[in-house]
C-alpha cells in the first residue's frame, strides 16, 4: 500500500504514487480481495452526499447549551451515530472533514462545542454533555439513529472526553481517540476504565510527549497510557513523525503553533485518522469483517492491538 502526503508542501513525497488533498482524500492500492468502492480503503469518501445543519443542542445541565453541526448522509437510515468532542481551545469547526468523512459512509456524525470556555472548564461536566448529546440525536426521527450502534471520537482533551463519557454511558459501542491527553481531574487512564465496555482505539504522535515548556501530549498522559489501560477489544495507531496539531484541519490557528512541528506531512496523520476511523467504528458498530485489512501496519502507521 502506499501513500503520498502533500497538505501545505508542494510536490510528491518520493515513490509514492498519487497525493493526498487537504480534505484527507486519497489514491491507495487496495488490499488483497478487497473491493475498492466498497469494501476498500475507508480512507477513501464513501459514496453518499452530506448534508450540514447547526443546532443547539441541551446540555446536561439545565440551562447548558452546546453549539453543534450535525452532518448527515444522502443513505437511508437506520444510521450509526459518532459524537465528535474538539481539542483544548479549539472550535468544532477543526474538525468537519472528519465528521464529513464518516458522514460519507452513512454515519451521521455531530460536532459539539464544550459548553464553557477558559482554561478551568471542568472535564467531568464536558464528559456528562455527551450522553445529553446521545439522547437528543436518538429523539429526533429524521436522523434515524440506530441506539445499537453509537460511538465517540475526538481529539487531544475532545479524546479524552470520549473515552470518559464512554466509561459511563453503556450506549456507546465504540470509541476513536486522536492523539488523547490525560490532563487535570479526573484521571481517566486507568482509573476509569476497567469496566469500559466499547471497543476503544488511540492513535497518537512521536513528537510531541517530550520537549518544551509544557509538552503538548505528555508521556506520562499521552495515547499511550489509555491503550495501555483499555480492556479488550483496544487498538493502538501510532504516526511517526506526526505532532499533536496535525489532527487539526487548520493548522495555522494560534495555538496550533504552540506545540512542535513534526517531521512528517500534515496529511499523513488525517488520512490515517481517517482510515481509522472508519474502519474501527464500521468493524465494531457493523460488524464489517472487510475492514481488518486496514487495521494493520503499514509504511507510516505502527499499529498494535489486544
Amino acid at each position: 500500500m502506499t501513500i503520498a502526503a502533500c497538505g501545505g508542501d508542494p510536490g510528491v513525497e518520493p515513490g509514492v504514487d498519487a497525493p493526498i488533498g487537504n480534505d484527507g482524500s486519497l489514491t491507495v492500492d487496495a488490499p488483497p480481495g478487497s473491493d475498492a468502492s466498497v469494501g476498500g480503503d475507508p480512507a477513501l469518501p464513501g459514496p453518499a452526499t452530506t448534508t450540514s445543519t447547526t443546532v443547539s443542542i441541551p446540555g446536561a445541565l439545565s440551562g447548558r447549551t452546546l453549539s453543534s453541526t450535525v452532518i448527515t448522509p444522502s443513505t437511508p437510515g437506520p444510521h450509526p451515530l459518532v459524537v465528535i468532542s474538539p481539542g483544548f481551545q479549539m472550535a468544532r469547526t477543526q474538525y468537519t472533514s472528519y465528521a464529513t468523512h464518516l458522514a460519507t459512509w452513512g454515519f451521521v456524525a455531530i460536532l459539539t462545542d464544550y459548553a464553557e470556555s477558559g482554561f478551568s472548564i471542568d472535564h467531568q461536566r464536558i464528559a456528562n454533555d455527551v450522553p445529553a448529546v446521545i439522547t437528543w440525536a436518538l429523539a429526533q426521527q429524521n436522523l434515524a439513529i440506530d441506539p445499537a450502534k453509537i460511538a465517540t471520537a475526538g481529539h487531544s482533551l475532545g479524546g479524552k472526553i470520549s473515552i470518559l463519557a464512554a466509561s459511563a454511558d453503556t450506549r456507546i459501542r465504540a470509541v476513536v481517540a486522536w492523539d488523547p491527553v490525560d490532563s487535570n481531574a479526573p484521571s481517566v487512564a486507568p482509573e476509569k476504565m476497567g469496566a469500559m465496555t466499547a471497543a476503544i482505539a488511540v492513535i497518537g504522535e512521536t513528537t510531541n510527549a517530550t520537549g518544551g515548556f509544557m509538552p503538548c501530549a505528555p508521556a506520562a498522559d499521552n495515547f499511550t497510557q489509555f491503550y495501555a489501560a483499555a480492556p479488550s477489544p483496544a487498538l493502538q495507531a501510532t504516526v511517526a513523525g506526526a505532532d499533536h496539531m496535525d489532527w487539526v484541519d487548520d493548522p495555522s490557528c494560534f495555538a496550533c503553533g504552540l506545540c512542535g512541528a513534526g517531521s512528517a506531512p500534515p496529511d499523513r496523520a488525517r488520512a490515517a485518522t481517517k482510515r481509522l476511523d472508519g474502519a474501527w467504528l464500521r468493524k465494531h458498530l457493523l460488524a464489517d469483517a472487510a475492514m481488518d485489512p486496514w487495521l494493520a501496519t503499514s509504511a507510516d502507521v505502527a499499529v498494535v492491538s489486544h
